[in-house]
């Protein structure tokens, strides 16, 4: 019996010393090799400002220390399709706008076509012309200033749009921008006349409105 005792005590001696005798756990060995990098993902895509058409052009000029300008642009962006609506039986309501993409430079065209008799009217061309390839950016304003009757007369820009093809939905045409010389107090100076003309081609969606009378 004392025997047994005994070989119990030196057992649990020996587990007791062995637990005693265990070192502390070592630091977290490196990381290994970071595997290879996967594929390049494809491009995203602008779908704030998706490009479809044109609208290219020139300003060209002086200003009134007669320095000469000439500012290339090319508008692609736009926010919103261009549109055209029936306000006759074959004459269309058109209306359309490109930009640039630093959204420094833009354009918008707005007139009436005539498409039988080929004639165009209520022109309006406003905007800004840039040209973001130079450092820094040269750019020209574009608006409309009505005619001015005597005694402070005022002759007005002239602005006019030509040569209209419509195939499908696309639209291409030329236009054109004159501000003539003047020193007027009304609208101020502008002492060598400017002119602005290039091109367009633009994909257009027709626009339907129905009213309804009052009451109805």
């Amino acid at each position: 019996m004392r025997v047994l005792v005994n070989h119990v005590v030196v057992a649990l001696l020996i587990g007791w010393a062995a637990w005693s005798c265990k070192g502390k756990e070592g630091p977290q060995g490196p990381a290994g090799p970071q595997g290879p990098a996967g594929p390049q993902g494809p491009a995203g895509q602008d779908l704030t400002r998706p490009q479809n058409g044109y609208i290219e052009g020139r300003a060209r000029g002086k200003d009134n220390s007669g320095n000469a300008f000439d500012i290339s642009f090319r508008y692609t962006y736009y926010f919103s399709l261009g549109t055209y609506r029936f306000i006759g039986p074959d004459s269309l309501q058109i209306e359309f706008e490109r930009g640039d993409s630093a959204g420094i430079g833009s354009l918008s065209l707005s007139f009436n076509w005539g498409r039988r008799s080929n004639s165009v009217t209520d022109v309006t061309i406003e905007g800004t012309a840039a040209d973001i390839s130079q450092s820094p950016v040269p750019t020209y304003g574009v608006n409309v200033l009505p005619a001015i009757p005597p005694p402070l007369s005022f002759p007005g820009t002239s602005q006019s749009v030509s040569n209209l093809s419509l195939s499908g939905d696309t639209l291409r045409g030329s236009f054109r921008y004159v501000r003539p010389s003047y020193n007027n107090p009304l609208i101020g100076t502008n002492t060598h006349p400017d002119t602005v003309s290039g091109t367009f081609l633009v994909k257009l969606v027709q626009v339907r409105s129905y009213n309804r009378s009052s009451g109805q």
